[in-house]
């Protein structure tokens, strides 16, 4: 027997709260905004995307932001980054949660770039999808949201069976889609948005060539793509025949590529050429203070796709110069970790990289605030973990700091180890800011704990291959690290912390301590994953693992990422929220946003994101 899981009546609830139909001869909007007469949308980029194919190879970021608003999922999302219905108007999951049945909308049809309606959207456009992207001589990008967990997919794309029927993905009739999973997954639901139909007749007719160019697809999101010239532009324009249509206000895009775009576009958006730009760093101080720019630079949100934080490497792979014996004895002294831990000045440090509005980038856990929720409650407002979300200072106390320092420097002199500690903290020479932070941090530590103390010695890394020449094989002490998620689930986070991990070797550590603590850490994990229903047991039990890791200090939290100091005609606020691009709801305005509006109007939708959330 099935059942409708609360959250089925919580979607179409949120979809009336948070995307209210306004009709396009709105000419005002909140707190003196108004919107342009003419709804064109001018933008610059600087990344070509490798195919217009939904599915086709590694579907890089440049890609997905071409492609992402002219086709949908079976659920989207709102400005508030909830989870609504999209081009499924509703689902059940069986009472073992493994059995998704989908109920797509009928009436739907797609369009070819004029707009013309073609073929009636069907649950086999699901299935011929789901097929194409677990055939492994496809290599789709995509295969991760089935493989391990769509059952059959993973004897598929490991070529342990070639019969497609054997796919748990099923058309039961033309507007219902069954979903069957190899093992219960509470956060699937969060899938629903990288399931996204191809049509059928024409995927099949076309083959390798879908996706060559705008006229070789048809289209199902918010837009069309009308023009398309690689390296030179495209432009979108309004698909009428869209389900959602009457949310759909901005009617024409046109995007100028431009290699040099992130240099350009604040000069070209002064100019009325383009009506959006990021604002670097480098020159934020100059607009922030210029009398044209300083009340049109606005602030950024925090993105919490990622999150940094300061590791400890647990089995370090680095020179003998900088001693990784003694560097393993030392944080295998939770008194050692903790003083680093309680010690880093986060906001000197964010400085660096966000010089204004820091503090709202800057995070106490590792699992971001607003990431996912259960019946209303925000995960890091749950038991045992909402102590440590709201610690003063971003847990940075110098007294506390300096407490456990002397304990540490009495435990480890006992232990024969000899100070100052060396440590070794590599960077990223091409990423923005992070020479400038790491300097920060060293200065700050050793004007608190004295020279004697520690030793900091900073070396830029590779600018290419980074990852692959540093961090993955251990190649440092002590170092920014940061992870994404793609999953609305606390699970999602743990990544750098679990078995086999290639960020902190924790499970692998080579100290006694620490072997201890990562074995006690690892088993409420268990305990944790364990629990398969999307419920507050679930959350609960991965906040007493996150709490653990934090309290003990294995690990310190940094800061989310940031969407950047932008100059824009949108008002960030009305858009997809984390969509990397999304335009649905949104609307150009007439003139630049103000600080003034922007601060007015997040606080608006902080209000309305907490009351969707209920």
């Amino acid at each position: 027997m099935k059942k409708a899981i609360s959250l089925l009546l919580a979607l179409v609830m949120v979809m009336a709260l948070a995307a209210p139909v306004l009709a396009d001869d709105v000419t005002e909007g909140p707190h003196g905004l108004k919107y342009a007469e003419d709804q064109t949308l001018r933008l610059v980029y600087s990344t070509e995307a490798e195919t217009l194919h939904p599915y086709a190879g590694s579907n890089t970021a440049g890609t997905w932001q071409a492609i992402s608003n002219l086709c949908e999922g079976l659920t989207s999302v709102d400005q508030y980054g909830n989870f609504v219905p999209g081009l499924a108007e509703s689902y059940e999951v069986s009472e073992d949660g493994l059995v998704y049945t989908y109920h797509i909308r009928e009436g739907v049809h797609w369009v070819d770039m004029d707009g013309n309606e073609m073929d009636e959207l069907t649950a086999q456009d699901f299935v011929t999808a789901a097929q194409y992207v677990c055939d492994p001589a496809h290599a789709s990008g995509a295969a991760s949201y089935y493989q391990d967990i769509v059952a059959g997919a993973t004897a598929l794309l490991q070529e342990e069976e070639t019969d497609m029927e054997t796919l748990g993905v099923k058309a039961i009739d033309d507007h219902t889609l069954e979903i069957t999973l190899e093992k219960p997954v509470p956060y699937f639901y969060g899938y629903g948005g990288h399931i996204i139909p191809v049509p059928t007749s024409l995927f099949t007719e076309l083959g390798d060539s879908y996706g060559m160019d705008p006229e070789s697809l048809w289209y199902i999101g918010p837009y069309r793509l009308v023009e398309f010239e690689p390296q030179m532009s495209r432009a979108y324009e309004k698909n009428e025949s869209y389900w959602d249509a009457e949310n759909v206000h901005i009617e024409r895009v046109e995007m100028t590529y431009n290699a040099e775009a992130d240099a350009l576009a604040p000069e070209l958006f002064k100019r009325g050429d383009i009506d959006e730009a990021t604002i670097a760093a480098a020159i934020v101080s100059e607009w922030m203070t210029a009398e044209d720019t300083k009340d049109i630079t606005l602030p950024p949100q925090p993105d919490p796709t990622y999150t940094y934080y300061y590791g400890f490497n647990y089995v370090p792979q680095i020179d003998e110069k900088y001693d990784p014996d003694t560097w393993v004895k030392a944080i295998d002294n939770e008194n050692f970790r903790q003083s680093l831990y309680w010690g880093i000045d986060r906001v000197k440090a964010g400085k660096a990289v966000m010089p204004f509005n820091t503090e709202n980038f800057l995070v106490t856990t590792i699992t971001p605030v607003s990431w996912c929720n259960i019946d209303g409650t925000d995960y890091t407002e749950m038991e045992p973990i909402a102590e440590i979300t709201h610690r003063e200072n971003f847990s940075f106390d110098p007294d506390k700091a300096l407490e456990y320092k002397e304990k540490a420097v009495e435990e480890l002199t006992a232990e024969g180890v000899e100070f100052p500690i060396k440590v070794y903290m590599p960077y990223n020479p091409g990423v923005t800011g992070w020479d400038q932070e790491i300097l920060i941090v060293k200065q700050q530590l050793t004007e608190l704990f004295g020279p004697d103390y520690l030793d900091i010695t900073i070396e830029a890394g590779p600018s290419t291959g980074f990852l692959a020449d540093v961090r993955r094989p251990g190649k440092f002490s002590f170092m920014k690290l940061n992870n994404g998620a793609s999953d609305y689930d606390p699970q999602a986070w743990t990544v750098a912390f679990s078995e086999d991990n290639n960020w902190t070797f924790l499970d692998k550590a080579l100290g006694p301590n620490v072997q201890a603590l990562a074995q006690e850490y690892l088993e409420l994990l268990n305990e944790a994953k364990a629990i398969t229903t999307l419920s507050a047991e679930r959350y609960e039990a991965f906040a007493k693992a996150e709490t653990f890791l934090l309290e003990h200090a294995l690990v310190i939290p940094f800061c989310a990422d940031t969407t950047g100091y932008t100059a824009t005609k949108i008002n960030p606020f009305e858009k997809m929220h984390n969509s990397d691009g999304g335009w649905k709801y949104a609307r150009v305005l007439a003139e630049p946003m103000t600080v003034e509006q922007y601060n007015a109007c997040y606080t608006d939708w902080l209000a309305a994101r907490a009351e969707s959330i209920k």
